[in-house]
Order: structure tokens, then sequence, then C-alpha cells
């Protein structure tokens, strides 16, 4: 069966190791999004869609002018 091909099976097995697949399918997944997510980090930083340090300092300031008025 090569790498991409899929089959369904059915067991019963201890909880335990049914849990610990399940945690090793999920961090699986996760990985797989996180590294699709930086990849498209990435393409924006090719295409220049970025923000300035000195921008996000000044929004950072804005939310914590805005946290103190609120008070």
């Amino acid at each position: 069966m090569g790498s991409s091909e899929k089959q369904t099976i059915s067991a019963q097995i201890p909880v335990g190791l049914a849990v610990a697949v399940e945690d090793l399918t999920n961090e699986f997944y996760s990985s797989k999004r996180w590294h699709r997510q930086v990849l498209a980090g990435l393409a924006d930083v090719d295409e220049g869609r970025v923000v300035s340090h000195v921008d996000m300092l000044d929004f950072i300031a804005s939310l914590k002018t805005e946290q103190t008025e609120i008070r």
C-alpha cells in the first residue's frame, strides 16, 4: 500500500492505546496546519505584505491607551 493510500479499520484496543493514537493523530494534523500557516506567512512576506515594527509599536500603544480610558 502506497503512503497516500488509506484504509479504515475497526478494532477493539485498550483505551490507553486509543487515546495515544488519537493524540498522535491530533499532533500530526496540528503540525501540518502549522506548516501550511508558516508557508502562507512566508508567501505574504515575499509579496511585501508586512507591517513595520514602528507601526506595531504604535498599534500596541493605542491599545494600552484605550484600555486606560475604559477603566
